[in-house]
């Protein structure tokens, strides 16, 4: 758990949606298979497998969805 400011998470939104486009996915499963995010102004790294990434970005998605 981890507290973001709403900037934040504007932010992150803006960088898993670049990373979930199917050309990033694409580049992501041909070579690592995950990624290293770093959250909230480089305070927290994150290390997300294809299916965490997706998780996460429906999670956000679920956010801004009301």
């Amino acid at each position: 758990m981890m507290k973001l400011t709403f900037p934040q998470l504007l932010q992150l939104r803006k960088k898993v949606n670049e990373l979930t486009s199917p050309l990033q996915l694409q580049h992501i499963i041909d070579n690592d298979n995950y990624v290293l995010l770093f959250i909230a102004d480089k305070e927290h790294l994150v290390f997300l497998e294809i299916p965490t990434l997706l998780e996460l970005k429906e999670e956000i998605s679920y956010c801004f969805s009301f």
